[in-house]
């Protein structure tokens, strides 16, 4: 009898092994989850609330002007100071400030310039994820692209014929920009915010710090 009892006994203590070891198993995979729910929703959420505003109070969102819908920058013909036509598809996905200027970027458009310029610079070490652009109607003339290169050492140059830049906002709630405006881009193409002068450095830094702070680098 006693010959018996022995393998039966091994045998349940196998089986009370195995059942112990897989329920530690699903324990550390449903651990392994929350964790990263405890990461990721959270992050998710603000970015879903900086873009819609859902969940917060007026006044306390955004300090830029939300663009709606978002447009898409592969959709209007961007062409560099040389001509070249400019495929930020293509390029390192970054946050971009498109900066819509007159014809030859006078004095409000210069003054927005240095906006950004000081927010560009404030980033620290974060400044390499953000890119300003300068987007004019015309080509500027050899001697105002100099003068703005020396000012703006970082700052992109580019053209976009207006009639294709109007149209492209025409069915936004910013039809047409009188300008200048500055529109954030995001990393995956999309302009989605509109800032002009009436927004201070101040209020430009908040929201781009927030957006850097909850999107990752790609």
């Amino acid at each position: 009898m006693a010959e018996n009892i022995q393998p039966v006994t091994a045998r349940a203590t196998e089986h009370t092994k195995g059942a112990v070891q897989g329920r530690g198993a699903g324990l550390s995979r449903w651990a392994g989850i929350a964790v990263f729910s405890a990461v990721a929703v959270p992050m998710l959420a603000a970015y879903i609330v900086f873009y819609t505003g859902l969940g917060m109070p007026k006044g306390t969102i955004n300090q830029g002007e939300l663009l709606t819908p978002a447009k898409n920058v592969t959709d209007i013909e961007l062409l560099s100071d040389n001509g070249d036509k400019i495929l930020l598809a293509d390029e390192a996905p970054k946050w971009r400030y498109l900066i819509l200027g007159g014809e030859q970027c006078a004095a409000e458009c210069e003054k927005l310039l240095y906006t950004t310029r000081q927010v560009h610079i404030r980033l620290g070490d974060k400044a390499h994820r953000v890119e300003r652009m300068l987007v004019t109607a015309d080509a500027l003339s050899e001697q105002r692209l100099g003068e703005l290169k020396s000012e703006h050492p970082r700052l992109r140059f580019s053209t976009v014929d207006r009639q294709q830049l109007d149209n492209w906002l025409a069915n936004s709630d910013h039809p047409k920009l009188a300008g200048p405006n500055a529109l954030l881009v995001d990393q995956n193409g999309f302009a989605m915010m509109v800032y002009d002068n009436r927004n201070t450095g101040n209020q430009l830094l908040k929201d781009i710090k927030r957006l850097l702070k909850y999107s990752y680098e790609k």
